[in-house]
């Protein structure tokens, strides 16, 4: 599996603002914001091209906030096969 050549500090994640696409609201069509609560960079457990898997608290308009675990984070946004996922804000 091809992993990214610069190391992410998982630390420094947290708090960070993402904005994530997930089939939980409007079948994966609304990209909600996040902030990330946890991340970890171990390469065991990262989906091809993820920088980084997190936990995040989203705020999804009209509905109330909703923690998701275990979201894979890339660097930008990704195809319509990554769902749900996740890339931190520009």
């Amino acid at each position: 599996m091809a992993r990214p050549s610069k190391k992410i500090d998982a630390d420094a994640l947290v708090g960070e603002i993402a904005l994530m696409r997930s089939s939980i609201w409007q079948n994966g069509k609304r990209k909600v914001a996040a902030i990330i609560t946890d991340a970890t960079t171990d390469a065991a457990l990262l989906p091809d091209k993820a920088i980084a898997l997190v936990s995040v608290t989203a705020f999804a308009p009209g509905v109330p906030s909703r923690l998701v675990r275990d979201v894979p984070l890339y660097e930008g946004p990704q195809g319509d096969d990554v769902t749900p996922s996740a890339w931190l804000k520009p």
